[in-house]
């Protein structure tokens, strides 16, 4: 039995790009019209919405076929898919090289979130879990999220965000965190976090070059130091590398 909630133009638009991704071989107007059982005026609006977001694009002849805009989406469920659930492996390899605790943050409109994590093999670690939402400002993972955000965007998230948080009350943090991960490729914080924790995170870029996500090494005092600080870096790096690689 059919679900009475569905929306009667969004099942033929579905069933119009279907009908298209099956087919070898551009189609025109009738033949989307006669296969989605659809008015050729309907038929037309929903071409053209559909042609509007690069989901299908006019061929000669008056033909039409699929565009980039969907191959995009699909690459981009790919990458998605990939930071869910195939990152796990690098971040385990991160925290048993390290022996640090470890996660894997996204950016989503003013949060950051915690999509994968990995403990070290030690009696005594950072701890926490995924599905951690953070207002996106905050700390060194918000610097690496951020880095390729124009200032403009960067001070109205800042505005909008509610929590008090020390980069909500002194903004100069966070500038100063975005330029480190801009000039050098990461930032640090040493423990001036609401948890007194010590993060390095350096951003993860996808294939055209803007930033898909974080990485960052959690630590207690005495876990970071002058002296072993461009090791971690180096250990970060090969595992954003990694992640990139798949991107």
């Amino acid at each position: 039995m059919k679900n009475k909630n569905t929306i009667p133009a969004v099942e033929k638009t579905l069933e119009i790009v279907e009908y298209l991704c099956m087919r070898e071989s551009p189609a025109s107007q009738a033949e989307i019209c006669r296969n989605a059982g659809v008015s050729a005026t309907t038929g037309y609006r929903i071409v053209q919405s559909l042609m509007a977001h690069d989901w299908v694009r006019r061929e000669r002849g008056n033909t039409y076929t699929l565009s980039g805009g969907i191959a995009r989406m699909g690459m981009r469920f790919r990458k998605n898919a990939f930071l869910f659930e195939g990152a796990q492996g690098i971040l385990d390899d991160l925290a048993a090289e390290t022996r640090l605790t470890c996660k894997l943050s996204i950016r989503q409109w003013n949060e950051q979130l915690t999509l994968r994590r990995a403990e070290p093999p030690v009696p005594f670690a950072v701890g926490g879990k995924n599905g951690v939402r953070f207002p996106v400002i905050e700390g060194s993972v918000g610097a690496a999220l951020l880095s390729g955000e124009p200032e403009e965007r960067i001070r109205e998230l800042i505005e909008k965000t509610e929590a008090d948080l020390p980069e909500k009350r002194n903004p100069r943090l966070l500038a100063e965190g975005i330029a480190a991960v801009r000039r050098q490729g990461w930032c640090f914080n040493r423990g001036s976090n609401r948890w007194r924790v010590d993060a390095l995170s350096m951003p993860v870029r996808d294939s055209r070059g803007e930033v898909a996500a974080a990485l960052t090494l959690l630590g207690l005092q005495n876990d970071f130091s002058d002296e072993n600080i461009p090791e971690r870096v180096a250990a970060l790096e090969r595992a954003v590398r990694r992640i990139e690689a798949e991107l």
